[in-house]
Protein backbone atom coordinates (compact mmCIF):
# COMPACT_ATOMS: atom_id res chain seq x y z
CA UNK A 1 0.00 0.00 0.00
CA UNK A 2 2.88 1.90 0.62
CA UNK A 3 4.55 1.66 -2.65
CA UNK A 4 0.67 3.01 -3.95
CA UNK A 5 0.71 5.66 -2.64
CA UNK A 6 4.19 6.60 -3.72
CA UNK A 7 2.74 6.68 -7.44
CA UNK A 8 0.63 9.78 -6.66
CA UNK A 9 3.91 11.78 -5.76
CA UNK A 10 4.38 14.86 -7.05
CA UNK A 11 7.40 13.71 -8.68
CA UNK A 12 4.97 11.53 -10.73
CA UNK A 13 2.84 14.51 -11.93
CA UNK A 14 3.68 17.18 -14.98
CA UNK A 15 3.48 20.56 -14.72
CA UNK A 16 0.26 20.83 -16.37
CA UNK A 17 -1.18 16.94 -14.05
CA UNK A 18 0.17 20.08 -10.79
CA UNK A 19 -2.15 22.70 -12.43
CA UNK A 20 -5.32 20.96 -13.02
CA UNK A 21 -4.58 19.42 -9.78
CA UNK A 22 -4.61 22.79 -8.63
CA UNK A 23 -7.46 23.99 -9.98
CA UNK A 24 -10.02 21.36 -9.19
CA UNK A 25 -9.05 21.50 -5.62
CA UNK A 26 -9.46 24.65 -5.70
CA UNK A 27 -12.82 24.67 -8.04
CA UNK A 28 -14.29 22.04 -4.86
CA UNK A 29 -13.78 24.26 -2.03
CA UNK A 30 -10.60 22.21 -0.58
CA UNK A 31 -8.07 25.65 -1.49
CA UNK A 32 -9.24 28.74 0.59
CA UNK A 33 -9.23 31.72 -1.87
CA UNK A 34 -5.69 33.86 -2.12
CA UNK A 35 -7.76 37.30 -3.36
CA UNK A 36 -10.81 39.17 -3.15
CA UNK A 37 -11.74 38.01 -6.12
CA UNK A 38 -11.52 34.52 -5.05
CA UNK A 39 -13.64 35.08 -1.96
CA UNK A 40 -16.21 36.41 -4.23
CA UNK A 41 -16.07 33.59 -6.42
CA UNK A 42 -16.19 31.42 -3.41
CA UNK A 43 -18.81 32.93 -1.46
CA UNK A 44 -21.07 32.69 -4.64
CA UNK A 45 -20.75 28.83 -4.38
CA UNK A 46 -20.30 27.96 -1.26
CA UNK A 47 -22.01 30.92 1.00
CA UNK A 48 -20.10 32.60 3.78
CA UNK A 49 -20.18 29.88 6.51
CA UNK A 50 -16.69 29.63 8.31
CA UNK A 51 -15.27 26.43 7.32
CA UNK A 52 -12.23 25.36 8.70
CA UNK A 53 -9.85 23.49 6.02
CA UNK A 54 -7.22 21.16 7.16
CA UNK A 55 -3.92 23.03 6.60
CA UNK A 56 -2.45 20.60 4.23
CA UNK A 57 -5.12 21.43 2.13
CA UNK A 58 -4.51 24.64 1.91
CA UNK A 59 -1.90 25.09 -0.13
CA UNK A 60 -0.22 21.73 -1.40
CA UNK A 61 3.63 21.42 -0.77
CA UNK A 62 4.57 20.78 -4.32
CA UNK A 63 2.89 24.23 -5.42
CA UNK A 64 4.60 26.19 -2.87
CA UNK A 65 7.84 24.95 -4.29
CA UNK A 66 7.12 25.52 -7.96
CA UNK A 67 6.19 28.92 -7.05
CA UNK A 68 9.63 29.68 -5.46
CA UNK A 69 11.47 27.97 -8.89
CA UNK A 70 9.78 30.45 -11.08
CA UNK A 71 10.25 33.37 -8.91
CA UNK A 72 13.72 33.23 -7.40
CA UNK A 73 16.27 32.61 -10.65
CA UNK A 74 14.62 35.63 -12.22
CA UNK A 75 14.87 37.99 -9.31
CA UNK A 76 18.90 36.45 -8.46
CA UNK A 77 19.79 37.40 -11.93
CA UNK A 78 18.78 41.13 -11.15
CA UNK A 79 19.70 41.70 -7.72
CA UNK A 80 22.50 39.18 -6.82
CA UNK A 81 23.76 40.60 -3.76
CA UNK A 82 19.90 41.07 -2.01
CA UNK A 83 19.35 38.42 0.83
CA UNK A 84 15.76 36.27 0.82
CA UNK A 85 13.85 38.44 2.47
CA UNK A 86 14.69 41.37 -0.09
CA UNK A 87 14.31 39.07 -2.84
CA UNK A 88 11.00 37.89 -1.79
CA UNK A 89 9.74 41.39 -1.38
CA UNK A 90 11.33 42.48 -5.05
CA UNK A 91 9.64 39.34 -6.18
CA UNK A 92 6.17 39.08 -4.68
CA UNK A 93 4.01 40.67 -7.83
CA UNK A 94 1.76 43.25 -7.73
CA UNK A 95 -2.05 41.89 -6.60
CA UNK A 96 -4.32 41.17 -9.30
CA UNK A 97 -6.65 42.65 -7.76
CA UNK A 98 -5.24 46.08 -7.72
CA UNK A 99 -7.08 45.93 -11.06
CA UNK A 100 -10.41 44.62 -9.40
CA UNK A 101 -10.22 47.81 -6.95
CA UNK A 102 -9.75 50.24 -9.65
CA UNK A 103 -12.69 49.24 -11.48
CA UNK A 104 -15.08 48.97 -7.72
CA UNK A 105 -13.59 52.31 -7.57
CA UNK A 106 -14.56 53.35 -11.44
CA UNK A 107 -18.24 52.01 -10.75
CA UNK A 108 -18.69 54.20 -7.54
CA UNK A 109 -18.00 57.21 -9.64
CA UNK A 110 -20.28 55.67 -12.58
CA UNK A 111 -23.16 54.84 -10.28
CA UNK A 112 -22.97 58.39 -8.56
CA UNK A 113 -22.65 60.58 -11.91
CA UNK A 114 -24.51 58.09 -14.18
CA UNK A 115 -27.73 60.48 -14.04
CA UNK A 116 -26.15 63.53 -14.44
CA UNK A 117 -26.29 65.17 -18.19
CA UNK A 118 -22.77 66.00 -18.28
CA UNK A 119 -21.85 62.62 -17.61
CA UNK A 120 -19.81 60.91 -20.36
CA UNK A 121 -16.13 59.37 -21.41
CA UNK A 122 -14.08 63.25 -20.44
CA UNK A 123 -15.87 63.49 -17.18
CA UNK A 124 -15.17 59.83 -16.05
CA UNK A 125 -11.96 59.73 -16.29
CA UNK A 126 -10.93 63.22 -14.75
CA UNK A 127 -13.36 62.80 -11.92
CA UNK A 128 -12.10 58.68 -11.62
CA UNK A 129 -8.51 60.23 -11.75
CA UNK A 130 -8.54 63.20 -9.16
CA UNK A 131 -10.28 60.66 -6.56
CA UNK A 132 -6.95 58.58 -7.56
CA UNK A 133 -4.84 61.66 -6.93
CA UNK A 134 -6.15 63.79 -4.52
CA UNK A 135 -7.15 60.54 -2.04
CA UNK A 136 -3.55 59.28 -2.23
CA UNK A 137 -4.91 56.19 -3.38
CA UNK A 138 -1.67 55.37 -5.86
CA UNK A 139 -3.83 52.56 -8.11
CA UNK A 140 -0.92 52.75 -10.42
CA UNK A 141 -3.09 53.47 -13.91
CA UNK A 142 -0.42 54.54 -17.01
CA UNK A 143 -1.91 58.00 -17.84
CA UNK A 144 -0.94 59.82 -20.60
CA UNK A 145 -1.47 63.23 -22.38
CA UNK A 146 -4.25 62.77 -25.01
CA UNK A 147 -6.34 65.38 -26.62
CA UNK A 148 -9.11 65.97 -23.73
CA UNK A 149 -6.18 65.78 -21.33
CA UNK A 150 -4.76 62.92 -18.97
CA UNK A 151 -6.37 59.45 -19.94
CA UNK A 152 -5.36 55.83 -19.54
CA UNK A 153 -6.81 54.83 -22.97
CA UNK A 154 -6.36 51.17 -21.99
CA UNK A 155 -7.99 50.96 -18.79
CA UNK A 156 -11.20 53.46 -19.88
CA UNK A 157 -11.79 50.16 -22.28
CA UNK A 158 -11.23 47.74 -19.60
CA UNK A 159 -13.67 49.43 -17.77
CA UNK A 160 -16.51 49.90 -20.07
CA UNK A 161 -15.85 46.35 -20.47
CA UNK A 162 -16.18 44.87 -17.68
CA UNK A 163 -19.27 47.17 -16.59
CA UNK A 164 -20.75 45.35 -19.42
CA UNK A 165 -19.40 41.42 -18.89
CA UNK A 166 -20.59 42.03 -14.86
CA UNK A 167 -23.70 43.46 -16.22
CA UNK A 168 -23.11 46.44 -13.68
CA UNK A 169 -23.91 49.32 -16.37
CA UNK A 170 -24.61 49.41 -19.92
CA UNK A 171 -22.73 51.40 -21.71
CA UNK A 172 -24.22 53.17 -25.33
CA UNK A 173 -22.58 55.35 -27.78
CA UNK A 174 -24.62 58.38 -28.46
CA UNK A 175 -24.28 61.27 -30.55
CA UNK A 176 -23.54 63.23 -27.43
CA UNK A 177 -21.33 60.67 -25.97
CA UNK A 178 -20.95 57.73 -23.84
CA UNK A 179 -23.57 57.39 -21.70
CA UNK A 180 -23.79 54.63 -18.59
CA UNK A 181 -27.41 53.34 -17.13
CA UNK A 182 -26.97 50.47 -14.16
CA UNK A 183 -27.51 47.00 -14.96
CA UNK A 184 -29.66 44.22 -13.18
CA UNK A 185 -26.17 44.16 -10.91
CA UNK A 186 -25.71 47.76 -10.91
CA UNK A 187 -25.55 47.20 -6.75
CA UNK A 188 -23.05 44.65 -6.94
CA UNK A 189 -19.49 46.20 -6.63
CA UNK A 190 -20.56 47.81 -3.37
CA UNK A 191 -19.65 45.53 -0.84
CA UNK A 192 -16.19 45.77 -2.35
CA UNK A 193 -16.39 49.61 -2.36
CA UNK A 194 -17.01 49.90 1.42
CA UNK A 195 -14.26 47.33 2.28
CA UNK A 196 -11.40 48.72 -0.66
CA UNK A 197 -11.53 52.25 0.16
CA UNK A 198 -13.68 52.45 4.08
CA UNK A 199 -11.12 55.09 5.45
CA UNK A 200 -11.32 57.30 2.45
CA UNK A 201 -15.20 56.86 1.78
CA UNK A 202 -15.60 61.07 3.36
CA UNK A 203 -12.53 62.05 1.06
CA UNK A 204 -13.86 60.55 -2.55
CA UNK A 205 -17.28 61.68 -1.62
CA UNK A 206 -15.84 64.84 -1.47
CA UNK A 207 -14.41 64.87 -4.37
CA UNK A 208 -17.40 63.44 -6.32
CA UNK A 209 -19.78 66.16 -5.12
CA UNK A 210 -17.40 69.04 -6.21
CA UNK A 211 -17.57 68.02 -9.49
CA UNK A 212 -21.06 66.32 -9.76
CA UNK A 213 -22.56 69.40 -11.86
CA UNK A 214 -19.02 70.43 -13.40
CA UNK A 215 -19.29 70.47 -16.96
CA UNK A 216 -17.14 68.38 -18.89
CA UNK A 217 -14.60 71.14 -19.91
CA UNK A 218 -14.52 72.29 -16.67
CA UNK A 219 -13.33 68.87 -15.01
CA UNK A 220 -10.93 68.62 -18.19
CA UNK A 221 -9.53 71.89 -17.52
CA UNK A 222 -9.06 70.60 -14.01
CA UNK A 223 -7.86 67.07 -14.31
CA UNK A 224 -5.15 68.88 -17.13
CA UNK A 225 -3.65 71.56 -14.56
CA UNK A 226 -3.40 68.97 -12.20
CA UNK A 227 -1.46 66.56 -14.16
CA UNK A 228 0.63 69.70 -15.41
CA UNK A 229 1.18 70.90 -11.63
CA UNK A 230 2.33 66.83 -10.57
CA UNK A 231 5.00 66.71 -13.37
CA UNK A 232 6.06 70.42 -12.38
CA UNK A 233 6.41 69.14 -8.97
CA UNK A 234 8.37 65.63 -9.95
CA UNK A 235 10.70 67.74 -12.04
CA UNK A 236 11.05 70.72 -9.35
CA UNK A 237 10.01 73.17 -11.58
CA UNK A 238 8.43 76.22 -10.58
CA UNK A 239 4.82 76.14 -9.84
CA UNK A 240 2.79 79.36 -10.33
CA UNK A 241 -0.58 80.34 -12.08
CA UNK A 242 1.76 81.63 -15.17
CA UNK A 243 3.93 78.33 -14.95
CA UNK A 244 0.73 75.99 -14.79
CA UNK A 245 -1.19 78.13 -17.73
CA UNK A 246 1.59 78.09 -20.06
CA UNK A 247 2.05 74.21 -19.35
CA UNK A 248 -1.78 73.95 -19.79
CA UNK A 249 -1.39 75.33 -23.07
CA UNK A 250 1.64 73.60 -24.25
CA UNK A 251 -0.42 70.02 -24.28
CA UNK A 252 -1.24 70.53 -27.16
CA UNK A 253 -3.62 72.75 -29.65
CA UNK A 254 -6.93 71.71 -28.40
CA UNK A 255 -6.20 73.39 -24.99
CA UNK A 256 -6.08 76.92 -27.12
CA UNK A 257 -9.50 77.07 -27.46
CA UNK A 258 -9.74 77.85 -23.40
CA UNK A 259 -9.77 81.38 -22.20
CA UNK A 260 -7.03 82.34 -19.65
CA UNK A 261 -9.48 83.76 -17.54
CA UNK A 262 -10.88 80.05 -17.30
CA UNK A 263 -7.67 79.11 -16.26
CA UNK A 264 -7.19 81.10 -13.62
CA UNK A 265 -10.47 80.70 -12.31
CA UNK A 266 -10.18 76.89 -11.94
CA UNK A 267 -6.51 77.46 -10.47
CA UNK A 268 -8.38 79.71 -7.85
CA UNK A 269 -11.04 77.11 -7.59
CA UNK A 270 -8.53 74.22 -7.04
CA UNK A 271 -6.50 76.19 -4.56
CA UNK A 272 -9.83 76.58 -2.37
CA UNK A 273 -11.11 73.00 -2.69
CA UNK A 274 -7.90 71.37 -2.22
CA UNK A 275 -7.97 70.09 -5.33
CA UNK A 276 -4.15 70.40 -5.76
CA UNK A 277 -1.49 67.77 -5.73
CA UNK A 278 0.06 69.35 -2.39
CA UNK A 279 -2.95 68.53 -0.19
Amino acid sequence: MAEAKGKTDKKDLTPTEQNNLHSDLRRFGYLLPTDDEEVEEFEKIYGKTQVIFPEHLKKPKFLREENKLKVEPAVEAKQPSKDSSTVQKIAKPKGKNDYFKKLVLAAHVARELYAEPTFGHVKFVKVYLLCDKVCHMNLNSSYGRYAAGPLDPKQMYSIDAEFKKRKWFRVTKTTHGTRYSPDEKAKDHEVWYERYFRGQLDQIARVIELFRKESSDFCEIVATIFYVWMDFISQHKLVNNASLIEGFYSWGEGKKRFKREELENAIQWMNENGITPLN
